[in-house]
């Protein structure tokens, strides 16, 4: 079972052990994204986040 917590920066989504998910609420997005820690997918309002195999900034003990 996924350990599921809210996110705390006042947005919508949720975080996990793999990284995060977020729904927009105004702006849509397609694609994908990289960056030094976390790799993104965007599904129009919905964006998933996953972190690398070797990030430069780990999430130390993201979802708690």
């Amino acid at each position: 079972m996924l350990k599921r917590t809210p996110l705390r920066d006042g947005t919508k989504g949720f975080r996990y052990q793999w990284g995060l998910t977020r729904k927009r609420s105004v702006k849509s997005r397609y694609g994908m994204t990289f960056g030094p820690t976390m790799i993104g997918t965007h599904f129009g309002k919905r964006s998933v986040y996953v972190e690398r195999a070797a990030p430069v900034k780990f999430l130390h003990n993201f979802a708690g």
